[in-house]
């Protein structure tokens, strides 16, 4: 697989999916919701315009919930050196010239767009993250009018005889950078191009402006999107801390995905118009917010905790005894797992753009892993020479790492609840505090939601 025949299907290039495809959606993320998948069209020349907020992952997640095998575009610089050229080849991805890198290399731009045709004609798919660069932001940033243009171009090449169309990928990640998290996929209602065609023939720049903004505004309604730069944090914040409030309170399941996303879409239009109306609102909130969270970082606890009723003293014991005996199988998942887990953390975390922490963690997990499991399983073998025994051990080793982490997720929420409970009995004057401005939120959002002046 190369260059000339990207566009055409590779068994190579499957089995390797196919293996990425396990670590990913088992392993790496915790769940993943796809939503709108009927809107991907059968049979037909179609591309895919996703949001792109996440680095590696943003394409990654698309890559891995299609059929067919999707050919992207990413910036030429990646492709300098020859062996990596061969590679990002081989798992389909072409270079994008642009101006920075010289106006003699943008003449190569023709060859790529000439390719990306033979993609679309092949019935292929082409996947496009057409906000050009990523950034760990729940909006929508202005679209580059590549996306467009290489769409056109298609159609002037066949007589504007077929119509093609662009499908609006939303991404939603429950967390950017840590392991074990949620992500929503939502695929949107395809756009068709046939429509712009008239305003095409007569001025293909209107044409081309036109389609990306209809563009952008469809991406917008597949996720969070939110506008006001001034007040990003605060939007973010307390969508976070009261989604299960949020949604609950417009009657909607906090536990379907396509509804939770709804309400908080929801949610933050009506707060925007709130504070519209009410912008001296904002630094109340804010100052309000900003006590919340140093409260529940001093004491390191979980805001679900305020929510939920006090553990009774059998629930506790209850729970302790349920941790100690899986304990033994905790021990045995991460002694067996904790020096890849730890060799694929720490150089991510070392990296100074946070929205390639994911990715950085994704690709050396998806290698060290594996290896690491094979050397330990033949180590195990050398010592009790059973074929049966060295499978069930390999098998034993991802699935007791998974069992590991969440474990320890789990015993962590159990002491931070356990310590909240403790501070609430003696009466801390912080939970005091605390308890009073979870209700000043509650009531905050009953007033957004019921359109309240």
């Amino acid at each position: 697989m190369g260059k000339n025949n990207i566009e055409k299907w590779s068994p190579g290039y499957e089995l390797l999916r196919t293996f990425t495809k396990i670590w990913h959606n088992l392993f790496y993320y915790r769940r993943i919701h796809v939503l709108g998948k009927e809107n991907i069209p059968e049979n037909e020349q179609y591309i895919l315009a996703t949001s792109h907020q996440n680095a590696l992952m943003d394409a990654m997640a698309v890559l891995l919930k299609i059929k067919k095998q999707p050919v992207f575009l990413a910036r030429s610089d990646i492709f300098r050196k020859k062996m990596i050229a061969r590679i990002l080849y081989f798992i389909k991805i072409l270079p994008i010239y642009r101006i920075r890198d010289g106006y003699a290399e943008l003449k190569k731009n023709e060859e790529i767009f000439q390719k990306t045709m033979d993609v679309l004609e092949n019935k292929s798919v082409l996947s496009i993250l057409p906000e050009g660069s990523h950034a760990p932001l729940r909006k929508v940033r202005p679209l580059k009018k590549g996306v467009a243009r290489i769409a056109f171009q298609l159609a002037e090449k066949q007589g504007f005889s077929k119509d093609i169309k662009i499908v609006p990928v939303g991404l939603e990640y429950s967390d950017y950078t840590k392991w074990q998290q949620e992500l929503i996929i939502q695929f949107g209602k395809p756009v068709s191009l046939s429509k712009y065609y008239d305003l095409y023939r007569e001025n293909p720049s209107k044409a081309i402006l036109a389609l990306v903004r209809e563009l952008r505004e469809e991406i917008k309604k597949q996720m969070i999107h939110i506008e006001d730069d001034e007040h990003y944090d605060l939007y973010n914040d307390l969508r976070m801390l009261f989604s299960q409030q949020i949604t609950l309170a417009q009657h909607l399941d906090p536990h379907d995905p396509e509804q939770q996303l709804k309400a908080q879409q929801n949610f933050i239009a009506l707060l925007e118009k709130y504070l519209r109306d009410h912008e001296e609102k904002a630094r109340e909130i804010q100052k309000n917010l900003n006590a919340y969270t140093r409260i529940l970082e001093r004491h390191n606890i979980s805001n679900r905790h305020i929510d939920r009723p006090l553990m009774s003293m059998p629930g506790f014991l209850w729970r302790a005894l349920a941790f100690l005996l899986l304990s033994p199988v905790f021990l045995y998942g991460a002694v067996n797992n904790i020096l890849p887990y730890i060799l694929s953390s720490i150089p991510a975390n070392k990296v100074r753009d946070i929205t390639f922490h994911s990715s950085f963690k994704f690709v050396i997990s998806l290698l060290l892993f594996p290896v690491l499991h094979l050397l330990e399983t033949g180590i195990f073998y050398l010592f009790v020479h059973q074929p049966w025994y060295t499978l069930a051990y390999f098998i034993s080793l991802p699935l007791s790492g998974l069992f590991a982490y969440r474990y320890f997720v789990q015993f962590s929420d159990f002491r931070a609840r356990r310590k909240y409970e403790k501070l609430t009995r003696r009466k801390h004057p912080d939970m005091e505090k605390l308890r009073d401005l979870h209700g000043y939120f509650i009531h905050l959002a009953d007033k957004v939601l019921s359109g309240e002046k």
